[in-house]
């Protein structure tokens, strides 16, 4: 295949946007096969910084075409820093340097193993793929994975391992390189495995609407495996309504299901959540499994999720008391309702939610684990499209937390915020409009953070931050006002 030879013959190898998450980690992936990996980004500070340094890659600020290095043979790009549209992109062409995508190569390296499990949905795969990858060590599989956020201390998302027969991804349904090229990344995978754990509306510069959505995941669950004209098992929620329709054109052999629901072939029966974790008795519709499970994870959703893991391994093969042992421990991945800090009573928790639904999970999943506690949600709306058109969503999701404090929008590179006539300050006028009594304020600058908070907060109450922008960085500023607080 030419692809693989490609990437076979490349030794030298650039990666523009090396600092973005799923690309630092391909970073790490493509050394570890031996190749020699540098790139470029812009100088501002990443989450993936310390990764990239940690493995020794090294990268140049800024994408002037000098700075790409002489003796370069692969060029990966992604949609990012105006990708195909990049400079250093240009000039690999006139250089004649073979480029690709970053989607075309993380397939790629999917086609090398026996099993490759591909995580899809617009909610979940990051805690799902995670957990997947630490079930199959715990199992001794020894599994090669690029998962994007570290779960581990070792501050990595990624691992290859050449001789293993398992390669855990997660499945994006995000675009290409657009607007260019709106093609999905994951119509380049071709898993044995796919995991998908709901479908929804999330990126509306890619997508017209949900219809356009669902038939992205149709043809990406109905294209061939490369190893034979055999379709990829597809293990999927029953309880979403968006796979329930597609699941009914797909032949009943290609696929397995699980969820809260009677019709679910793994199907979740009194899922319980506690400060602790989440508890859960699981049968299969052929009575294989029959169980009571513990997890550390919290809420219906990660239940389900959990479960998803659970339906796959399975079907891999692996024993249900040795599947049951190694999920147990599992403390979910970064930024994902990751515990920052605790002190006076006030626990500060940090999310990559940035969609209206991943909002809602978040706030029912720490009002099922915290009873009776108030949450307070810290939310920076990522895109200038998102938050246009699910304004009316994010308002309502909002809601649902005792008080939001909402940011301005975090701009994609894709994106120029004059052209859309929209604001943060926009969600919360309508939960003001549409929710009398909730407390919901608009924070232009950080530093006016402080006194809002120091009016509210009490002893007891759960802070997020939310966001797939920089909120995070926000836990600097945060820490010291919750130690400095005085507790009513």
């Amino acid at each position: 295949m030419f692809e693989q030879n490609m990437l076979k013959k490349a030794l030298n190898i650039f990666i523009v946007g090396i600092k973005g998450v799923a690309m630092a980690n391909l970073a790490v992936i493509l050394k570890k096969m031996g190749k020699k990996v540098t790139g470029s980004d812009i100088v501002e500070e990443f989450i993936t910084d310390d990764l990239l340094k940690k493995n020794s890659i090294k990268w140049s600020t800024g994408f002037d075409k000098d700075n790409l290095d002489t003796g370069t043979d692969l060029v990966i790009f992604s949609g990012a820093n105006k990708g195909i549209e990049n400079q250093q992109i240009k000039e690999a062409k006139k250089r004649k340097i073979k480029i690709s995508s970053q989607a075309e190569i993380i397939g790629m390296i999917c086609d090398q193993f026996k099993y490759s499990i591909a995580v899809s949905g617009c909610h979940g795969k990051t805690t799902t793929s995670s957990l997947l990858t630490y079930a199959l060590i715990n199992l001794k599989a020894k599994p090669s994975y690029l998962v994007g956020t570290p779960f581990f201390t070792d501050n990595q998302g990624s691992d290859y391992n050449s001789r293993s027969d398992y390669f855990v991804v997660e499945a994006d349904e995000y675009g290409i390189s657009p607007p260019i090229n709106k093609s999905p990344k994951f119509f380049f995978l071709r898993p044995s495995h796919i995991i998908c754990t709901n479908i929804d509306f999330d990126h509306p510069d890619i997508y017209g609407n949900l219809d356009e959505t669902k038939k992205a995941f149709y043809r990406f669950f109905t294209s061939s495996h490369p190893k034979g004209d055999r379709k990829s098992k597809i293990i999927a929620c029953v309880d979403d309504q968006n796979i329930r329709e597609i699941l009914k054109v797909i032949p009943r052999s290609q696929f397995k299901t699980y969820g809260f629901s009677k019709e679910a072939d793994y199907r979740i029966i009194n899922a319980k959540t506690n400060e602790s974790g989440s508890t859960f008795r699981l049968t299969s519709q052929n009575s294989q499994i029959s169980e009571e499970y513990s997890i550390s994870l919290f809420g219906d959703k990660n239940v389900s999720n959990s479960v998803a893991v659970v339906a796959t391994l399975t079907d891999l093969g692996f024993a249900s008391e040795k599947i049951r042992e190694a999920i147990r421990g599992f403390g979910g991945a970064s930024r994902r309702f990751e515990k920052v800090f605790y002190k006076n009573d006030i626990f500060l928790f940090d999310d990559y939610a940035h969609h209206p639904a991943e909002i809602e999970t978040v706030i029912n999943s720490a009002r099922s684990r915290f009873k009776n506690r108030r949450i307070v949600v810290i939310f920076q709306p990522h895109t200038y499209s998102r938050t246009k058109v699910m304004l009316s969503e994010f308002s309502r999701s909002l809601s649902l937390a005792d008080m939001s404090i909402v940011l301005p929008i975090f701009a994609s590179a894709r994106e120029n915020p004059g052209d859309f006539d929209i604001s943060a300050e926009d969600i919360v006028s309508l939960i003001i409009k549409n929710f009398p009594g909730k407390n919901a304020v608009y924070i232009n600058d950080i530093t006016k953070l402080a006194e809002p908070l120091a009016k509210y907060l009490k002893k007891g109450d759960i802070i997020f931050t939310v966001g797939a922008g920089d909120v995070y960085k926000l836990r600097n500023f945060l820490i010291p006002l919750i130690s400095d607080i005085i507790i009513p």
